[in-house]
Formats: structure tokens, sequence, C-alpha cells
């Protein structure tokens, strides 16, 4: 049987989609494996949205051409948002490459191998292709919980991201094949699932009949077995009342939202094309935080845009102590080929943009420890997800509200499981905590 490696870059969306490439190729008799030395098929799966990414697609590349120079008959490809960026440039720069295919042709990816083992020549396809609902997913692939894609692709045409080339123009799945997989996913015994889209708050708006993000909350609220439902990423602009309704008032809907604010500057934020103020953010987040007191808000930033001041700088920092985020993700700028902020003038110099990030991070890791220490002696609701990675004796599992914890299951607790823990130690990425009996006690709990 032909052995797959399969390496991941990047977003929830591309695991979803290796899952997707996986189980398409194990129906064909492809089997997976962990050690691309063994490996007939070598496919890398990108990510375009910042320059380390793809600078570590390059340098695993150069690996594999030379392994690929000791066994000629090795295939590598490689698909994602990079694949869709570059195309046929790929191959040329990095030699051995022998297919490059982007999300839209996913569905085909079978196919491709084939053409490729029989032409002997590199294969690029890059083309548009209809949305198609793959649901397919390897044998042994983690069933407790899985992403599930809604939607894809973007027109917010921020000035700094490619997504709106690399996934293309923004499509929904109906809500009927959403519902299809999440009902095949709750019977092979899934309990949470996230909907992923890269403006997952727009679903359904360009669907005939339209819908919108909060119907379809309600609908998978209603699969049996699914105990708890979460959504990624939202852009603040298009984040309705509607949709804070439904974060509480449907039960299984978890208390925890990513929205990325990118900068706290209005200055920025108007040169990144972002379609919202500081001030309208703070007001969506004061809304959210009046609707649903316990949710949980991380965010990501950007440091060093283009233009971008220390007063500009001051600002999101200012904005990060204001919002006081359970978690921030912190990005440098980084300059993507065809984007208007690429050719912007005034382009921050990288040292200044180091220190920023560094400056930032260190706020944002004081005030996260300020939110979990709110939890200390309080009690949460967590499903059990696996062995804790420091402690194999130890068991570990997520709150509602997204957070890491560890604990001693003595013996009574199994993997799957739903249990409400004491929050005994709050450490800089996780809690500690022991088992409860009190549910009454319990926050961030179901509803």
């Amino acid at each position: 049987m032909a052995k797959l490696h399969l390496i991941t870059y990047g977003c929830q969306m591309n695991e979803y989609d290796s899952e997707r490439v996986a189980g398409l190729l194990q129906q064909r008799d492809w089997e997976l494996t962990d050690d691309a030395q063994e490996a007939d098929l070598v496919l890398l799966n990108t990510c375009a949205i910042r320059e380390k990414c793809e600078e570590k697609v390059y340098s695993k590349l150069g690996e594999l051409r030379r392994l690929k120079s000791r066994r000629p008959d090795l295939i590598v490809g490689v698909t994602g948002c990079l694949a869709q960026l570059y195309g046929e440039e790929i191959p040329r720069r990095a030699p051995g490459v022998d297919l490059v295919f982007g999300s839209p042709a996913i569905a085909r990816v079978a196919e491709l191998v084939e053409r490729v083992r029989r032409e002997r020549r590199p294969v690029v396809e890059t083309g548009e292709a209809p949305l198609v609902k793959i649901t397919a997913r390897p044998a042994g692939a983690p069933r407790l919980k899985a992403y599930v894609t809604v939607m894809e692709g973007c027109e917010k045409r921020c000035t700094f991201c490619v997504v709106p080339v690399t996934r293309g123009r923004q499509r929904s799945h109906p809500p009927e094949a959403v519902l299809a997989e999440v009902r095949e996913l709750a019977a092979a015994g899934c309990r949470e699932v996230t909907l992923l889209g890269q403006t997952v708050e727009m679903y359904g708006r360009d669907l005939d009949p339209p819908t919108d993000l909060a119907a379809l909350l309600e609908a998978v609220n209603e699969v049996e077995g699914i105990e708890r439902i979460r959504f990624t990423t939202s852009n603040p602009y298009n984040f309705t009342r509607r949709l804070i309704a439904a974060i509480r008032d449907v039960p299984k809907v978890c208390e925890w939202v990513h929205l990325p604010l990118q900068s706290g500057s209005d200055r920025v934020l108007a040169r990144m094309n972002r379609g919202y103020t500081r001030a309208r953010y703070l007001e969506l987040i004061a809304e959210l935080r009046a609707a649903v007191p316990e949710v949980a808000i991380t965010t990501d930033l950007i440091v060093g845009f283009p233009g971008e001041t220390e007063e500009d700088f001051a600002a999101t920092v200012e904005a990060v102590e204001q919002v006081g985020y359970d978690n921030a993700f912190v990005f440098r700028y980084s300059p993507r080929p065809g984007t208007p902020a690429a050719t912007m003038p005034d382009q921050v110099p990288p040292e200044v943009k180091a220190r920023r990030n560094a400056e930032l991070l260190a706020v944002v890791t004081r005030v996260a420890a300020e939110r979990s220490r709110r939890l200390l002696g309080r009690t949460v609701e967590v499903l059990v997800d696996g062995r804790s990675k420091k402690d194999p004796r130890e068991l570990q599992g997520r709150t509602r509200c997204n957070r890491v914890v560890n604990f001693d299951g003595q013996g009574r607790v199994a993997v799957g499981d739903t249990v409400r823990l004491r929050v005994t130690e709050v450490l800089p990425h996780s809690l500690r905590g022991t088992l409860a009996s009190l549910p009454e006690e319990a926050v961030c709990s179901s509803r």
C-alpha cells in the first residue's frame, strides 16, 4: 500500500483541509505515515499569511529535495494558500516539487496524484472550482472534537491580507450540508464542533434564501450528541446583536469569542481597511459582556503596520488594557505580495517591530494572567480531551471558555467525560484543578 506523509502549517481551516486530503487518499488505498523517509507521497498544506510561514515551507522543500535525490520516485506536493498564491512559481523556486494545487482542487487530489505518477512531470492546478462539501476523514482521526467548515473565502479586502486571493470570494455551504456533517461526526462520537470560516459571522448571506450564523448555531444545537459549539474567526464589522443573543441563549454555544482587533489606533485601522473604529470595537465588547458576563474574549494584533507611529502603538497597548483579553496572538506585520500594504510608504524597520512585539506580548501576558486569576477557587466545567502533556498520569481538558485545565482524575474520569473542577492554581498558559462535587457553584458551564 502506498504511503502518505502530510505536513500542515497555519490555521484551523488548513487542519480541516488536511483531514479531507488524508480521508480522500485513504479511500484510494493510501496509508498515512508519520515518517517522511518511508512515504511515497509527501504533501505540505501551506499558509501564506506571513513571510515566516513561507520561509518554513521552502526550508522543508529543501530537505525534501535532498530526500528525493535518494528516492527519485518520491512525489512531493504543495497545497493550501501558498500553492494558490504562487502556483507555477513554486516548482521553479523549489525544484523537485511535483504537484501544486489550491484548496478548490482538494476534491480532485487523488486524480492529481495519479496524473503526476502517470505523466512524470509537475502538475499545477490552482484554478477556481465550485464549492464542494467534503466530509472524508482518515481512519484514526480525533473523534471527540472536530472542525467543520461552514464557508470559505473573504471579500473584506484588508490591505495586509492575501486571503481574498488564496481562498477566493465568500461562499457558504448550505445549512443542510453543514448539519449532515455534524450529525455524521456526532454519530462517530464527536462532542464538540468548531464552525470555521474566514469571516464566519458573514455565514449564509450569499445563500438563496439567505440565512445567518445565529440560525445555523440554533440548528446545530439540536444535533443529539453534540455538547459544545464554537465558531471562528469573526470580523467585528459584521458581528451582529442577533449573533450576540445566540451566544447568550443557545445552550451549547460556548462563552468564547475570538474577535481580532489588529490595532487600537483609528488611523491604522483605516489604513488597514478594517471597516470599524476603536470606539465601535469597544462598544461591541461592552455589548458582548453585558449579554454574556462570563464570556472569554481573545484577539489578534499586528505591530509595525506601515506608518504605525509610537502614538499608534501606544493606542493598541491601551486598548489591550481596556478590553482585558483572555488571550491574544501578537504578530509583526509581514508584507504580502499583491497587497496594498506591501507598497505603502513608511514601512516600519524590523528592529522597531521586534521591540513593539516584545512590549505588547508582555502586556498581553499580564492582562491574560489577571483574567485567569479571577477563576482561582471557582468551579468550571471541563470536557476531558486527553492526557496531560507534562504528566501523562494526569488528564487534561478545556473549559467552555476555552482554558486548558490539568487534573488528577483519581481513576474515576475518562477521556470524553464532562466534569466539574475546582481551580486550585493559575499558571501562565493553563489552570490546575481538582474534582468538585457541587455543580451549583460552577461557572463557565452548560446552560
